[in-house]
């Protein structure tokens, strides 16, 4: 039994961390394409919002979904609609056909990469959670900071599209070693309610304060995928391949997860939460003082530390709560739905912040919040 366990833990991180690397090829790219299509700043803070809108909708659904039916074949589901959005991505040219492939994508990405950490966690016992976890985070992360140098090298050295076209062969590649015929259950549609998801979530209190933190640290994620890179091309006056250089420093930490997942047993994992919020935070605020991309590099990777102790601890505290009430997907996924809300309504805002101020500006503000996110999660998660 251990060994069968130890076999399905070794081969969801895989599906896991191949995913990332797939997916991740684009993330230097996406946005420098999309501008280059003719949306403006604000445009593409519209476009991108509809990422985290949609994940707020249907991951509470897609968790419950893989609670009451076969993990494999929801994981199977979302890869075959994140091919959809890739092919959308290279194919689309118009707003609508753009905003679709977002949808797509958001609830492909939320489908493969949320219950993969949630088939993973099956299989782990609760006091090496953090361990074990941080050890699947870490392999999903080499791909997923490797892969953006690679994605940017593929569209300097050949095209802008070239990414889109490999991760869509290698996304068909990992659809096809896992598919094997799986027969889809029935399920009760009374079961998908995702309010009752989210009202379930909010009903712990460790919980609540988790879902403060993460609106407030996904508030910054449209500034480093959305204008991260254009901050580097147009304002730094550097290539694409920078940008794969950048998120290479700010995911390099993100490798020794399995570390922070020791030291998230033997603390407390609320403790470190919080401390990789406020190092994230600091970060972000040398961030807006860049001036050369070596400073720029230093402070992404300050940022890194960060968020590396607060990724892997915060989906171990979660991850506990959810196994003892056997409803991990399910609190998982809501996680997200909450957590999402801050990255939704910062795509709508940073792009006039961006309009009217600049980039650096938005830097700021985004690290200010996530230390006021510090303050009012702290009483939360105090044990």
């Amino acid at each position: 039994m251990i060994i069968m366990q130890f076999k399905e833990y070794i081969r969801f991180t895989k599906v896991s961390a191949f995913f990332a690397f797939s997916t991740a090829l684009l993330s230097p790219v996406l946005a420098p394409y999309l501008k280059g299509l003719g949306f403006s700043d604000f445009q593409l803070g519209i476009i991108f919002s509809f990422l985290p809108l949609s994940i707020i909708f249907f991951s509470p659904v897609v968790g419950k979904l893989s609670d009451v039916t076969n993990r494999k074949i929801v994981i199977e589901v979302g890869i075959i609609l994140e091919i959809l959005a890739i092919a959308l991505y290279a194919f689309g040219n118009s707003f609508l056909m753009i905003s679709f492939a977002r949808v797509l994508d958001a609830i492909a990405a939320t489908t493969v990469s949320m219950i993969t950490l949630a088939k993973v966690q099956d299989t782990i016992g609760s006091k090496k959670r953090g361990e074990y976890t941080g050890w699947t985070e870490s392999l999903n992360y080499l791909g997923g900071f490797v892969a953006p140098v690679i994605g940017a090298i593929l569209a300097d050295r050949f095209f802008i599209k070239a990414p889109f076209f490999v991760s869509i062969t290698l996304l068909s590649i990992l659809f096809f070693s896992l598919f094997k015929g799986d027969k889809i259950p029935k399920v009760d549609g009374k079961k998908l309610n995702p309010l009752k998801e989210i009202k379930k979530f909010l009903s712990y209190r460790e919980l609540k304060g988790m879902g403060i933190l993460g609106i407030a640290m996904h508030a910054t994620t449209p500034a480093i995928n959305l204008f991260l890179p254009l901050f580097i091309i147009y304002e730094l006056g550097l290539s694409i391949s920078f940008v794969g250089y950048a998120l290479f420093f700010l995911g390099f930490m993100h490798i020794f997860q399995f570390w922070f997942g020791k030291v998230s047993d033997k603390y407390g994992s609320w403790k470190i939460v919080l401390m990789g919020c406020v190092i994230s935070a600091v970060g972000m605020i040398f961030m807006s003082f860049s001036t050369s991309f070596a400073l720029l590099a230093l402070f992404l990777f300050i940022r890194g530390i960060g968020n590396s102790m607060w990724n892997v601890s915060a989906w171990a505290l979660m991850s506990d709560i959810g196994e003892k009430r056997k409803r991990e997907g399910g609190i998982i996924t809501s996680y997200l739905s909450i957590a999402t809300i801050g990255a939704f309504f910062s795509f709508l805002l940073s792009g006039l912040v961006v309009t009217y101020f600049d980039i650096k500006t938005l830097f700021l503000l985004n690290s200010i919040v996530v230390l006021i996110g510090v303050a009012f999660s702290y009483s939360f998660l105090k044990k």
